[in-house]
């Protein structure tokens, strides 16, 4: 009996611990459960305040008011505003919804136009070389878009005065300005007459096959008629403009033409010694109003075709001997079949050529043949060099 009650006492210990023990594996097991749900509520707690960190960081905005924005699961890079709309901004897995932006004023970055100068100087009566300058749009970011000549104008180039200048690029809405510098020749005659810029800087045949074109170009002759109411302008008295002087005896006389009974037209280069005949009604070399000048009928015929010399052919007084030079340098350079030679003349020959050079000198340029040249050139729309620049002389044939 003793036996059966210990072994019920036994029985009923070892249910008891193991009673016990079931129930602290069952607390632990809760316990631990309560532990990783808090640790995981903590970790999505930190992981949504790294979320809203990452969602913040780098952004800067400035002016800008941003409303009703929903950002889920959002990572932002370098995105800035600063009273502009902003561009290059780069988001991955972003779903946004009722982004409204107010308060923002959009610009537009500044376009230049740059001009580069090349060649800086340039000498008394020079065109302008389009060469000579690098045009181009600069971009905010730096980039040059380089211009074609055609595609700008330039304004403001005159390369009549010495000194600086400025002129200005236009290219649409884009301008700039640059400077250059106008400079006398190192050397030689300085050209102030734009009428005879091309021949700046030329000497010898150069200069005289310029001149040949420079006073060919534009040429507007009158007719052999027509030059007897025009010597009595260009030739006029200075001192009483009724009246016009004659070439070989300096005589003040009335201008009215009275058909060659008080003065005729008298052909300084001879007209039997050029191509053509003088005719009223016709342009041509007999017409040319550089090789006319008023004489008096009975010395005309005097002098006849004879050349120009001290010692043989024809003298005229010395006060109009370069008068008669220059008109007869001009006649070469006007016609090429003409020329003047140092012997008695043929036809489309004149002479002496080599005393008409002293003469030159001899007599200068004074202000009636300025005068008698600027009246000349308002009819026929052509100058005479040698009167305007006699230095030309000694430049070609000195």
């Amino acid at each position: 009996m003793q036996s059966y009650i210990k072994k019920i006492t036994l029985l009923l210990l070892i249910m008891i611990t193991l009673s016990v023990v079931g129930g602290c594996s069952l607390s632990s097991t809760t316990a631990e459960t309560t532990i990783a749900t808090t640790n995981a509520t903590t970790a999505a707690s930190t992981t949504a305040e790294s979320s809203t960190t990452d969602v913040t960081t780098g952004v800067t905005t400035t002016g800008v008011t941003t409303t009703g924005v929903t950002t889920t699961g959002v990572t932002t890079t370098e995105a800035t505003t600063t009273g502009v709309t902003t561009t290059e901004t780069t988001t991955t897995g972003v779903t946004t919804t009722e982004v409204t932006t107010t308060g923002i004023t959009t610009t537009e970055a500044s376009i230049t136009l740059n001009v580069i100068v090349i060649n800086g100087e340039y000498t008394l009566g020079d065109d302008f070389n389009q060469d000579s300058i690098l045009v181009s749009l600069v971009r905010p970011n730096g980039t040059a878009i380089p211009l074609s000549s055609s595609s700008y104008t330039v304004s403001g180039f005159n390369s009549t005065i010495v000194g600086e200048i400025t002129l200005m690029v236009n290219y649409y809405e884009y301008s700039a300005t640059f400077n250059l510098n106008i400079v006398a020749p190192l050397d030689g005659l300085i050209i102030t007459m734009a009428y005879y810029f091309d021949a700046q800087g030329l000497t010898g045949s150069a200069l005289f096959n310029e001149l040949d074109t420079i006073v060919n170009t534009g040429f507007q002759g009158v007719t052999y008629g027509e030059a007897r109411y025009i010597l009595d302008e260009s030739d006029a008295d200075p001192t009483n403009p009724n009246n016009i002087i004659l070439v070989y005896l300096a005589t003040s006389i009335s201008n009215v033409w009275d058909y060659g009974d008080t003065w005729n037209r008298e052909h300084v280069w001879p007209q039997s010694l050029l191509p053509d005949s003088a005719d009223n009604d016709t342009v041509n070399t007999c017409s040319d109003l550089h090789n006319l000048k008023p004489a008096d009928p009975s010395e005309n015929s005097s002098r006849g075709n004879k050349y120009f010399d001290t010692e043989s052919g024809y003298e005229p007084r010395d006060e109009v001997k370069g008068d008669i030079a220059r008109i007869l340098f001009y006649m070469i350079t006007k016609y090429s079949q003409l020329s003047l030679v140092d012997r008695a003349p043929g036809v489309l020959e004149m002479a002496m050529f080599s005393v008409l050079l002293q003469w030159h000198e001899l007599d200068p340029v004074d202000d009636f043949e300025r005068n008698r040249n600027d009246v000349i050139y308002s009819y026929q729309n052509n100058r005479n060099p040698y009167i305007d620049y006699p230095e030309f002389v000694d430049m070609i044939w000195g």
